[in-house]
């Protein structure tokens, strides 16, 4: 057999298998290494809790007076305030289209 095949084959076996093909020096090793290891999404999604199954229990906790979010009573209390001053959208057939055809 030639060299030239027998380079060619190993070449072949190593990216079959997932092998180096090439000499790595031991400083571009380290690249090598972190590119092999598995990616972290796996890790990240079990890190966070999965807050949209939660939503629906948290909203009834609130009603019942067992829970409070500061920043939805915030938001709930400004939407109050504004529909107080009138600044809510308009009914159908007051908008802006309709008061140009009066």
């Amino acid at each position: 057999m030639s060299a030239n095949y027998i380079r060619r084959m190993a070449l072949l076996r190593a990216r079959i298998f997932g092998d180096l093909t090439r000499q790595v020096t031991p400083k571009s090793y380290r690249i090598v290494e972190h590119f092999s290891q598995r990616p972290l999404a796996d890790k990240l999604t079990t890190y966070y809790p999965p807050l949209k199954k939660f939503q629906s229990l948290l909203f009834k906790l609130r009603h019942y007076g067992f829970y409070t979010d500061l920043h939805l009573n915030f938001q709930e209390e400004m939407a109050a305030k504004r529909k107080a001053r009138g600044k809510g959208p308009p009914k159908k057939g007051e908008g802006k289209r309709a008061k140009k055809k009066k």
